[in-house]
Formats: structure tokens, C-alpha cells, sequence
């Protein structure tokens, strides 16, 4: 991984990083996260480029950038260039062009744009369409299910006072989802158009050239420069931390396994029955092990046709379980049908729970029936676009938001978010799975940083987000043991070469929920720098903990106040547990 590159273009300053120009500034404002060239193959999964050219002229007020760049998988054969340029007068310019030598499918092939969630909610925008029309709109403040801007030539919205930012867009249609939904911290502009049909076969004899320009119009103010620390301001206030939970792994499970995970104190464990076992003995084996571990049950049929047999012993473990579910592949969101399926076998005095397996969006796109039920649920993880560390960290900001905005769906009923992984579990826009491999050495759904600082320190962020809302019940992360979990098999690993975890070995989210223990209680927090370090700030009995995670490569000094007073020394890359001064309860 390149360290990123500080560039300047007149009165905005920004970071180059492998192709990307990311957080540009006007002032103190993010006025775009990002722009990227994307592939995405008719799995819409993102595939990564190689850059294998790359020369960059940096002066004190301007840039120029030439990069060459060749696809993978189904695109290893189409090469990209690129010219991006940043002016005095704080133009920046991002043309790309590129031609392939066979054919391939792609669902999306071009330039993208992210403006960043903070600070653009509600801002005005004005669109003007490929006809030179123009039409006065907003960014949405609560998550948008759908495209809130279609058929996009250039925007421009306010920047800092008395400036206006224009993004112009060339070579393609443009639109704009809203990413939060996907628990991304940003809008995103991209072509082509959703509502064209896809995938499309890019020939030999054609040429993908796009353009993005960015300028400012208006007195710009001067560059600011961050300040040497971070300042946490730490709230009075506490709301409840959400009961934690884990995934269930294959069973059997060791002795050490099992008192591995007692030792977490953890609420629950999530267990998906199918048919593709036996799904008796399933449940019977769950309920054996959350006995075991002291843990409550919440359970997810998972194209589950023969409740009958479930009967009995749905009825033998139901004062485990305090939420059942029903999943099915064909179906985005529970459907009242399936619900009624299972209930009318099972019982309706059962906590029910409806949602989808999937993300946040299917519920803001298809909001369930939650009236009666007892859980509204859906699942989450930061990889949905992007798998970079910035982004992924970036992207618990976004967790709060959905938490607030899952409210307006759930009605009377709690809300549960789960599972959460830092991969994507499977692909549920795949069109062909078979055709599906992973971009590393590792199953699509195994990160090598699950057993990193960076696992643990995603966690503590997106604890900290989802807790800070006060709308969240209960929260699913991980797998209990292996390599998508809190700690690695007593077997060992599935794959030693690329995922070189030691039999029994503790990963750092393990001893981030083993030091959340007896704390019942988050502090919300304000970072004024949150790309640079943040907190989680948990109490319970008297004491008061911080988790201070340091995102950036460098030592910074990191100051709390408010609520609590404390600097911290925080090494590059971790994450610092602190004991404060104790409240009184």
C-alpha cells in the first residue's frame, strides 16, 4: 500500500493515492470525497486495476498527473489512461480514456464521484441535465431509497460561504445514488444510468473516454491547516449499549472453544437453520452450545419448507430464543407469506422478527410489516463498494445515521443489525456466483485483517455509531470462531499460507469485547478530526473506559474533553484502551 500523496491545486488541497483523488478540501470543507475509475464486472463486483504507470509533477499550487492502468479478470485485457490535472485557479481536471483488446461483460465501466456525507445533507444542488436544462434539488437528508439526481451533465452546490462548486461531468450519462444505504459515508455520481440494461459487452473497437472537472467559482478562503492534535469532545449524556452478540460456527465446538467465548459474556448467538442439514439436530446443537456459553439464542430459518418437523423442538428451546426469523433467497426482504408460513406452524406468540439478510437498503426500498412483530432486522459490513482501510474506517460514520433512520421503518418493533461482517457474507447482486471469484488469495467472504488492529478498531467505531443513535437493540458481529470471527479455531487455520493465524489465537475484536465486559453505557463522541482518530467511550459500575483508535501512519496526540479530560499518546495504526476517572452511577 502507497502512502498517499499531499497535492495542492490553487485554494483546494488533496490526496492522490493509486489512481484516486480523495478528500478535496476548500478551507475546512470536504467539497468531494473521491474520484475513481470503477470496473464493475456483471456481478457488480468491483475488480482492482494495476497501475503500471505513473508519473506525478507536484508544484506548490498545481498538479499534473499521468497514469497508465490494465484491468483484471474479465477485464485484464483493457487499458486505461489517464491526465489529471489541478490548476492555480483551483480547476481540477480527471480525463481518462481507455479501449480493450477482446470482449467482456461489464455492469459499470468509468468515472465515479463520492461527496462526502458530512456537511451535504440537506445541501442545495443544482442539476443541469444533458439538454442544458437545469433544475433546483437537495442531497438528501434522510437516506434516499432511490436515485435522488438522474441524468446529470454538471451540479453545482454551495461550498464554503460565498463560493460555488461545479462538478462537470463528460462521455457518459451520470446519476446519483445514495451510498449511506449501503452503510458507505457518501453520495455517489457515477454512470451508467441503473435503469439501462445491463450487463453490456464492451468491443475492440470501442473507447470509454470520460471526463470530470471540479471548479470553484467565487472568493476562495485560504488553505487551513489541520491542528496538531485531535480533540474528542465527549457528551455527559450516555445511551445503552446494544446487546452484542456472534454468529454461530460449524459445530462441534472444543471445550476451549466454548469457554472462549463464555469468557465474552456475550447476549446472544445467531444461528441460520436450512435444509441443506438436518435442521433439528441443528437447533439442538445451537441450543446445546448457547447453554453452554451462557448466551440467549436468535435464530434465522433460512429456506426452511417443512416447519412441521420443527415443531417439537422449536418448543424445547423456545425460552432460549428470543428472536426467530424466516430468509429465502428469492426474496429481499421477508415477505408476509413466508412470515405466515412459519407462524401459523410455529406459533405467533414467538418473537417474529422481518428484515432481509441483506443490507439497509432493502428495508428502506421494501420496508417490511413490522406491525405485531418483535424485530426489525438487517445486516451490514463496510465492503458493499470499496475495501481500502481509509474507506472502511470512514465508513462507520454512516452507522448512526442508519441506526436513526431504521427507526422511521421499525415502528413498535427493536431493531437488530446483524449479521455484521467486515466482508461481504456472499454476493446477493450475483447473476452468475459460480463466475464470482475473489479478488485476494481468500474466500470473498475472509478479510486477512480480521485478526488485525484494523478489525478491532472497525468494531469499536461501528459500536460506538450504532450505540450513539439510542435506536439500537441488538447488535450480531462476526462469527464466533475461525477466520471470519473473534478467534481462531482450535483446529487452526483453513489456510495457513494466507491467513497465518495460530490454533486457539485471540484476534484483537476478541479482547475488544473481553475489555467491553460490565460496561453497559456509550458516551457519544465528536472527532474533529475523524479521519485522523476517534473514540468509543463506554461506562458501567462506577468506571468509565475509551477505546482511542488511531487511524492515520502517524503518532498523534489525542485530547478528550467534555465529559471527560485525557490525552493520549496514540501510536500509528492502533487502538488504545484507557482507563478514565469513574462517574458516579
Amino acid at each position: 500500500m502507497t502512502a498517499p500523496v499531499r497535492l495542492t491545486a490553487g485554494p483546494l488541497r488533496l490526496d492522490y493515492d493509486s489512481g484516486d483523488l480523495r478528500a478535496i478540501r476548500l478551507g475546512d470543507l470536504e467539497i468531494v470525497r473521491r474520484i475513481y475509475v470503477v470496473f464493475q464486472d456483471r456481478n457488480w463486483t468491483a475488480r482492482p486495476w494495476i497501475i503500471e504507470d505513473e508519473a506525478i509533477d507536484a508544484g506548490a499550487d498545481r498538479f499534473r498527473i499521468s497514469l497508465r492502468a490494465r484491468g483484471t479478470f474479465d477485464a485484464s485485457d483493457f487499458t486505461w489512461s489517464a491526465e489529471i490535472t489541478g490548476d492555480v485557479d483551483g480547476t481540477l481536471r480527471y480525463a481518462m480514456r481507455g479501449a480493450t483488446g477482446t470482449p467482456f461483460l461489464r455492469n459499470r465501466l468509468g468515472l465515479c464521484v463520492l461527496h462526502p456525507m458530512d456537511g451535504f445533507a440537506g445541501r442545495e444542488c443544482t442539476i443541469t441535465a444533458p439538454d442544458g436544462s437545469t433544475a433546483a434539488s437537495a442531497f438528501p437528508d434522510a437516506i434516499s431509497p432511490h436515485q435522488p439526481f438522474r441524468d446529470i451533465r454538471a451540479m453545482e452546490y454551495p461550498g464554503t460561504p460565498g463560493t460555488l462548486v461545479r462538478v462537470a461531468f463528460d462521455g457518459d450519462t451520470f446519476e446519483t445514488e445514495d451510498h449511506r444505504n449501503w452503510s458507505d459515508a457518501s453520495y455517489k455520481t457515477y454512470c451508467t444510468p441503473i435503469s439501462l440494461p445491463f450487463p453490456v459487452e464492451v468491443q475492440p473497437s470501442d473507447e470509454i473516454a470520460q471526463s470530470v472537472t471540479v471548479t470553484v467559482d467565487g472568493e476562495a478562503p485560504d488553505i487551513v491547516v489541520a491542528p496538531e492534535f485531535v480533540t474528542i469532545e465527549v457528551a455527559e449524556a450516555t445511551v445503552p449499549v446494544p446487546a452484542i452478540g456472534t454468529q454461530a460456527t460449524d459445530f462441534p465446538w472444543t471445550d476451549d472453544e466454548i469457554a472462549a467465548v463464555r469468557a465474552l459474556s456475550l447476549d446472544h448467538l445467531m444461528v441460520t437453520v436450512t435444509d441443506d442439514a438436518d435442521p433439528v439436530e441443528a437447533l439442538r446443537q445451537a441450543a446445546g452450545i448457547a447453554q453452554a456459553t451462557g448466551t440467549r439464542l436468535r435464530v434465522r430459518f433460512a429456506n426452511v419448507d417443512d416447519y412441521a418437523s420443527l415443531r417439537d423442538v422449536v418448543r424445547d428451546i423456545a425460552p432460549l430464543a428470543d428472536s426467530w426469523m424466516v430468509i429465502r433467497a428469492d426474496e429481499k426482504v421477508t415477505s408476509a407469506a413466508s412470515l405466515s408460513a412459519a407462524q401459523d406452524v410455529l406459533g405467533h406468540d414467538l418473537p417474529w422478527s422481518a428484515g432481509t439478510d441483506r443490507y439497509f437498503t432493502e428495508v428502506n426500498r421494501m420496508p417490511p410489516d413490522t406491525a405485531g412483530l418483535a424485530w426489525l432486522s438487517f445486516g451490514l459490513n463496510p465492503q458493499v463498494h470499496a475495501a481500502d482501510d481509509r474507506s472502511i474506517l470512514q465508513n462507520t460514520a454512516s452507522q448512526e445515521l442508519i441506526a436513526r433512520n431504521a427507526q422511521r421503518i421499525a415502528g413498535n418493533a427493536r431493531i437488530a443489525v446483524g449479521p455484521i461482517s467486515l466482508r461481504p457474507r456472499y454476493n446477493p447482486n450475483a447473476t452468475d456466483p459460480t463466475a464470482d471469484p475473489s479478488n485476494t488469495p481468500l474466500p470473498s467472504s475472509v478479510d486477512a485483517r480480521q485478526r488485525t488492529w484494523l478489525g478491532a478498531a472497525w468494531t469499536a467505531l461501528s459500536l460506538r455509531g450504532l450505540a450513539q443513535a439510542g435506536t439500537i437493540d441488538a447488535v450480531t458481529y462476526f462469527e464466533a470462531l475461525g477466520w471470519r470471527g473473534l478467534r481462531e479455531r482450535d483446529a487452526g487455520s483453513a489456510d495457513p499460507a494466507a491467513f497465518p493465524s495460530r490454533p486457539g489465537e485471540e484476534f484483537p475484536v476478541y479482547a475488544l469485547l473481553r475489555d467491553l465486559v460490565s460496561y453497559d453505557r456509550v458516551h457519544p463522541t465528536r472527532s474533529d478530526q475523524p479521519e485522523v482518530a476517534d473514540a468509543l467511550v463506554v461506562a458501567g459500575s462506577g468506571r468509565t473506559r475509551a477505546f482511542v483508535v488511531n487511524l492515520s501512519a502517524h503518532r498523534h496526540t489525542v485530547v478528550l474533553t467534555g465529559a471527560m479530560s485525557a490525552t493520549i499518546e496514540a501510536d500509528p495504526s492502533s487502538l488504545h484502551v484507557i482507563d478514565l476517572p469513574g462517574r458516579p452511577a
